[in-house]
C-alpha cells in the first residue's frame, strides 16, 4: 500500500513538473516575442507541442509568432503556400480546442489578407478574391467588422481617397470591395504597404476590379529606387483651388501648408521615410481634386503635422486646406448624423457578442468616441434635445458587455445636459 502510495506521488509529481515545465516555457516564449525574437518564441512552442499539448493559446501563439516571422520580422522568411497553410494550421487547431479563440479568427484574417497581398503583388485577381473568401467563411471577417468598415466608407464622400490603419481596417474594406463590390469608386490607401515599391506601383496605375488608382506623379524609376531622403523639418506648400478658396473665404496668396518632420533620426542625420514620402506625393498630385480621408485608427505618427486640418466625418478625418482646429470646422455634424443616427447601419453591432476578437473589437470604441464629440458640439450649440437623442440611440443600438466602455461613454453624454 505504501509502494503504491509511492507510485502515485513520483507520477503526480512528473504530471506537475511537465505542467510547470510547459506553463515556464510558455511564458518564455511570450518574453522571447516581445524581444521580437519570433524564431525563438517558435521553437520553444514547437517544443511544447512536441510532447503533445491540448492547450490552445500554444497553437494560437504559434500561428500568430509565425505570422509575424513571415512579414514583420528580420531575417524575412517571405510568403510561402506551405508555410502559410501552417499558419492556418495553428490557428485553426487553437479554434478546433477552444471554438471561441476570438484573436485566433483575427489571425486568420491576417494571414488571408496577406496571402491576398502577395497575389496582388502577383497579378493574380482571382486568387486575391478568392483569400477574401476564404477569410470570410473561416470566421476571419465576422458581420460586425464587416459593418464597421462599411461606415467607414459611408463617411467618404464619393471618388474618395482613404487611407487605413492596420489589418482591421484595411481587410473588411479590400472585402466589401471586392467581394460586395461596395463602395469601389474609394481609393483606399494601405499605409503599412506605402513603403513597398511594387505597391506604390500598382497604385498608380491601379488594378481592375481590385484597386482604384490614386494621383501619384513618380516615375516608375523613383518608385524602384524608394528610400529614406535626408530631411529637416520644412514645410510643403501645395496650392488649393480657386474654388476651395471661395468656400473657406481665403486669400488669393493662401497655400496650404504642411510642416513636415523627419521621422527617421541618426546619430548625425535626419531622414524621411519612403512611406511619409509617398503619402506627401499623392497630397500634392492630387491638388485637391478628389477628397482625401484618413481612418481613425490611423496611427499618430502616420498624420502627423496634419491634424490640425482634420475635420471629423465620422469614422475618418477628412483633410482641409485651412486649419480646422477651434473652429467650426472639427467636426462635420451633417456627415456623422449621416451615419450614426441610422440604426440600419448597426445591425450587426450585437454579432460582437458571438463572434469578439479582443485584438480588433476594441475598434469599435472609436464609435463611442464620435458620438461624445458629437454630444460635446451639441452642448456647445446649446441643442440638449439633441444630446438626449443621441444617448438614447447608444442605449438602444451600441450597448454590449463585451465593452464596458459603451456604458461609461453613454453616462458621460448624459451628464453633458
Amino acid at each position: 500500500m505504501r509502494c503504491f502510495s509511492y507510485i502515485l506521488l513520483i507520477v503526480a509529481l512528473f504530471v506537475s513538473s511537465i505542467i510547470g515545465q510547459n506553463r515556464t516555457s510558455k511564458d518564455e516564449a511570450i518574453e522571447a516575442y516581445k524581444s521580437a525574437d519570433y524564431k525563438r518564441a517558435i521553437e520553444i512552442l514547437k517544443e511544447i507541442e512536441s510532447k503533445g499539448t491540448t492547450d490552445p493559446e500554444i497553437y494560437y501563439l504559434l500561428g500568430f509568432y509565425s505570422h509575424y516571422l513571415a512579414y514583420d520580422s528580420r531575417p524575412l522568411i517571405g510568403y510561402g503556400s506551405k508555410y502559410s497553410n501552417k499558419v492556418v494550421y495553428y490557428l485553426e487547431k487553437a479554434i478546433e480546442l477552444d471554438p471561441n479563440y476570438g484573436n485566433a479568427y483575427y489571425f486568420l484574417m491576417a494571414e488571408y489578407g496577406a496571402r491576398a497581398t502577395k497575389a496582388l503583388r502577383d497579378g493574380n485577381s482571382e486568387l486575391y478574391i478568392s483569400n477574401f473568401k476564404d477569410a470570410f467563411d473561416k470566421g476571419g471577417l465576422p458581420l460586425w467588422l464587416i459593418e464597421y468598415a462599411r461606415n467607414m466608407l459611408k463617411s467618404c464622400n464619393e471618388n474618395a481617397i482613404l487611407i487605413t490603419g492596420g489589418d482591421a481596417e484595411s481587410n473588411p474594406i479590400r472585402y466589401l470591395q471586392t467581394i460586395e463590390n461596395y463602395r469601389t469608386d474609394v481609393t483606399i490607401v494601405s499605409y503599412g504597404f506605402l513603403n513597398r515599391p511594387w505597391y506604390v506601383e500598382k497604385l498608380k496605375e491601379g488594378v481592375k476590379y481590385i484597386l482604384r488608382k490614386a494621383p501619384i506623379s513618380l516615375s516608375k524609376e523613383q518608385i524602384f529606387d524608394m528610400h529614406p531622403y535626408k530631411w529637416d523639418t520644412l514645410t510643403i506648400k501645395i496650392p488649393i483651388s480657386e474654388k476651395l478658396k471661395e468656400k473657406y473665404g481665403l486669400s488669393p496668396d493662401t497655400n496650404f501648408e504642411w510642416k513636415m518632420k523627419p521621422n527617421l533620426i541618426g546619430e548625425r542625420k535626419k531622414y524621411l521615410s519612403a512611406d511619409k514620402a509617398v503619402l506627401a506625393n499623392i497630397i500634392e498630385t492630387n491638388k485637391w481634386e478628389r477628397p482625401i480621408y484618413f481612418s481613425i485608427g490611423c496611427h499618430p505618427t502616420f498624420v502627423e503635422g496634419l491634424t490640425d486640418n482634420f475635420e471629423l466625418n465620422g469614422l475618418v478625418y477628412k483633410l482641409l486646406p485651412i486649419r480646422t482646429n477651434g473652429t467650426e470646422y472639427m467636426i462635420n455634424v451633417d456627415a456623422i448624423e449621416r451615419v450614426f443616427f441610422d440604426k440600419n447601419n448597426f445591425m450587426d453591432f450585437k454579432d460582437v457578442e458571438k463572434h469578439n476578437m479582443p485584438r480588433a473589437s476594441r475598434g469599435l470604441g472609436n464609435y463611442y468616441s464620435v458620438y461624445y464629440k458629437l454630444a460635446s458640439k451639441y452642448k456647445a450649440e446649446k441643442r440638449l434635445e439633441k444630446i438626449d437623442e443621441t444617448a438614447n440611440f447608444i442605449e438602444d443600438n451600441l450597448i454590449t458587455e463585451v465593452l464596458p466602455i459603451g456604458e461609461k461613454v453613454l453616462k458621460y453624454i448624459r451628464e453633458l445636459k
